[in-house]
């Protein structure tokens, strides 16, 4: 199955970035993904791994061709994965050395594409180990850091990667709330049934670690995105009476931010909310 840069979901922005890069047919031979959610960032670094791999790429790997199938059952003999060993604290100049005797040599087909995995655990004689790799390339071969944060690596290093920041979580999900908000002060305007309205909720009602802080979030954005339709009358077009509707969702939308705050149950609240707009 294709996955396509839509696919990585907080990551879909910079995925959309590589495949633009790929599909020119200029990767360039070293990727910093820095920060952001810990499994976001290895599925990016992933997904870009097999991407590369991939014999019939389109927007991202095929998920069918013989290159995709070894590289999702774990056995590509070209896709190298460099990380921690268990009996140490860091990524050693050892670990280095063997990389580069490894890609020393062809790979089976067009590339190797090397991931090193919480590449802030190099310590500073790996890095700069590697850095010599990095200052002069093996033109078959693409390299793929993960990191924490990007001041953990070298500057030398950083420098000769292409580097992309992760949004953090919180900004992530903050910014799927808000256009939660949006689509739903939409499906508001347009009168569309519960279920659909329910959906664009469901991921608030199932986040039992912050679902009321993201509830009242939540609300807020729709609210002004309920103003916003007003204001903008986009809703005119949406059928006779869709004003009227959103005037009274407003209240609903303030009733259910006061639910809320009063402690009463998220899940009770939205679902509530959603049967009433």
């Amino acid at each position: 199955m294709s996955v396509k840069p839509r696919d990585l979901n907080n990551c879909s922005r910079i995925a959309e970035q590589l495949a633009l890069r790929i599909e020119s047919g200029s990767p360039v031979h070293a990727y910093a993904f820095a920060g952001g959610d810990p499994a976001e960032r290895l599925q990016l670094g992933n997904w870009l791994a097999q991407y590369l791999l991939c014999s019939q790429p389109d927007q991202g790997p095929c998920g069918e061709c013989l290159a995709c199938r070894k590289f999702l059952h774990g056995n590509h003999e070209d896709l190298i994965r460099l990380k921690k060993q268990a009996d140490r604290e860091s990524i050693v100049k050892d670990q280095i050395l063997e990389l580069t005797d490894r890609i020393s040599f062809k790979p089976f087909g067009k590339r190797y594409v090397v991931i090193i995995e919480d590449a802030q655990l190099m310590n500073a004689a790996s890095q700069n180990k590697l850095l010599k790799t990095l200052e002069e390339p093996v033109s078959e071969t693409v390299m793929i850091l993960l990191t924490e944060k990007s001041e953990a690596l070298l500057p030398t290093v950083l420098s000769r990667c292409c580097v992309f920041c992760l949004p953090d979580a919180a900004t992530a999900t903050e910014s799927a709330d808000v256009q939660a908000a949006e689509r739903f002060a939409a499906l508001i305007a347009s009168g569309a049934p519960f279920y659909r309205k329910k959906q664009l909720v469901a991921d608030i009602i199932a986040d039992k670690d912050s679902s009321r802080i993201r509830a009242d979030a939540f609300l807020a954005g729709l609210e002004e995105a309920l103003a916003a339709e007003l204001k903008s009358g986009v809703s005119k077009s949406a059928g006779e009476g869709s004003p009227g509707r959103l005037m009274d969702a407003v209240g609903h939308v303030e009733a259910a931010r006061r639910c809320i705050k009063q402690l009463h149950s998220v899940a009770y609240t939205l679902k509530q909310l959603c049967l009433r707009v």
